[in-house]
């Protein structure tokens, strides 16, 4: 990989760390577009599995006593379930469609999130049926796209979910995930790791930590609204690339 690409993957780690630390989640819904066009899609995918299993471990000592433990069982232990199928079918998927996927999945994340806000419903947050298909839902997500986030959004807003609480809770659960579906596609096909100089992969450490703390510093200092619209907006972008790039490769 070129240097503009190893510059372009660190700048990405440092914005997807802060955005996670401050929101609890999108290292996916925002990293995976931009990933996979600038790695190509099952390299990108491996990135953002390998990356969702480690930043969250860096986050953990800081929001440990907010983790409800019990959903992450419930909604961790679906998603384990499904996921070997999922790794299965992405390992054995070209490219083109996978790009689509991602695209796809990243979408409706965003779409999610818009029109939940405006629907009353409420459903039980302690309902085991509902973490089930939650977990499904992240699980196979993640497997296929590096995208686990529209499944969980949907619980989140619909069971009222409080959000220190939820952000604590989602690190350990996209820790689980994560790392399942990075190494059982490992396990089935050793060759998706992306080709990146060691320097890239250490600057990323590096950076992942910078991302955290610079978003615990703003955490409390930018509205809620103004990092929902920041992270739409690149979301949108990353997924519209994408999904141009995978339906180019199908055509071609």
């Amino acid at each position: 990989m070129g240097m503009a690409v190893g510059i372009g993957v660190i700048v990405l780690v440092l914005v997807c760390a802060m955005i996670q630390r401050v929101v609890g989640l999108g290292l996916g819904m925002i990293m995976a577009p931009f990933a996979v066009i600038m790695l190509g899609a099952h390299e990108g995918v491996m990135l953002v599995n390998f990356l969702g299993g480690v930043t969250p471990m860096m986050m953990l000592p800081r929001i440990w006593r907010d983790i409800e433990w019990r959903k992450v069982a419930w909604i961790g232990l679906a998603a384990v379930v499904i996921m070997p199928a999922a790794a299965w079918v992405s390992v054995i998927s070209p490219a083109g469609p996978l790009y689509v996927v991602v695209a796809v999945l990243v979408l409706i994340s965003v779409i999610v999130s818009m029109v939940l806000n405006r629907i009353s419903a409420v459903v039980d947050g302690d309902s085991r049926t509902a973490q089930v298909i939650t977990g499904i839902g992240a699980g196979a997500g993640t497997v296929l796209g590096g995208v686990g986030g529209p499944a969980v959004t949907v619980y989140a807003v619909l069971s009222r979910w409080p959000i220190l609480k939820m952000v604590a809770t989602l690190q350990p659960l996209w820790n689980l995930i994560s790392s399942v579906s990075f190494f059982s596609k490992w396990a089935m096909d050793d060759g998706q790791m992306p080709d990146l100089g060691w320097w890239v992969w250490a600057a990323s450490m590096v950076a992942i930590v910078a991302g955290l703390a610079v978003g615990e510093a703003i955490q409390h200092r930018v509205s809620e609204q103004a990092m929902r619209r920041f992270v739409i907006g690149l979301a949108l972008l990353g997924s519209v690339l994408a999904l141009i790039t995978g339906v180019r490769q199908m055509i071609g």
